[in-house]
């Protein structure tokens, strides 16, 4: 009885997790299809997860995930008061910039953002509010990988290292020197690295036992300069949101004696 429990949590979790990687929503055709549950048992689940809010209906007839899942997840510990306190910094780095700000966190060897500032003519681009991304081929991930225990700083260098575009640091090597020079310089630069469009710029946020468990990022078209001077304007945004968070972070020098572009 418990294991039929456990397979019927599985299968809801998978249907969830289709759902949340759909642009759109999906039909229950689609659904099972994508989720690899059958059809008459996916009809069951999405009934009662549509019933309880963790999955919407629009008027055509298709899912995607509802409210209630969002509500939930917003109480999550370690998020909730990160936003609160990080949104105004947020928000005054975006006034001064006008590009993209993220806040994001580590989940296991991901990155998942937990909030962002964009203006309304660009809220429909990645990266969204509860997405993921891969660690070595994102400023904030770069930031949040070279500050992490080292265990799982190992396991994910000497992994595989998959190459988003030709630029992407794709060898152990490289990417050890890359997080040697994040440590060093209190930022992450990622040029182009997993959209051929963007570079972003990334630095630490420190709890009160200046454990960093955030990144702070900023987004911009890689045309334009993303160097030392934005470097300068995120840490000093992070290290607010920090003191605010109550800690005391290390001091880092606002600036790398060299341009991580050159390795971007």
């Amino acid at each position: 009885m418990a294991g039929e429990r456990r397979s019927v949590l599985r299968r809801a979790l998978q249907i969830l997790d289709t759902c949340k990687d759909a642009a759109a929503g999906l039909s229950l055709s689609e659904i099972s299809r994508r989720s690899g549950v059958p059809l008459t048992t996916t009809h069951r689940i999405v009934h009662e997860l549509h019933e309880w809010g963790a999955l919407e209906r629009d008027d055509s007839g298709d899912y995607r995930i509802g409210l209630r899942l969002w509500e939930v997840a917003a109480l999550a510990p370690r998020s909730v008061g990160l936003q609160r306190i990080a949104l105004p910094f947020m928000q005054d780095l975006f006034e001064t910039t006008h590009r993209g700000v993220h806040l994001a966190v580590r989940e296991q060897h991901e990155v998942v953002f937990v909030e962002r500032f964009v203006s309304p003519e660009t809220a429909g681009e990645r990266p969204r509010v509860g997405g993921r991304a891969p660690m070595h081929a994102t400023a904030v991930g770069l930031v949040l990988l070279a500050f992490a225990p080292p265990d799982l700083q190992e396991e994910v260098v000497s992994g595989p290292l998959e190459s988003y575009t030709s630029r992407t640091y794709a060898s152990e090597r490289e990417l050890r020197q890359v997080l040697a020079e994040v440590r060093r310089s209190g930022y992450a630069i990622s040029d182009r690295q997993i959209n051929p469009d963007y570079a972003s710029v990334a630095a630490p946020i420190y709890d009160p036992g200046n454990t960093v468990v955030a990144a702070l990022s900023l987004i911009v078209p890689y045309t334009e300069s993303h160097g030392q001077n934005l470097a300068y304007l995120v840490q000093a945004t992070a290290r607010g949101i920090s003191r605010a968070l109550g800690a005391t972070p290390r001091q880092t020098r606002p600036y790398a004696s060299s341009d991580m572009r050159k390795r971007g």
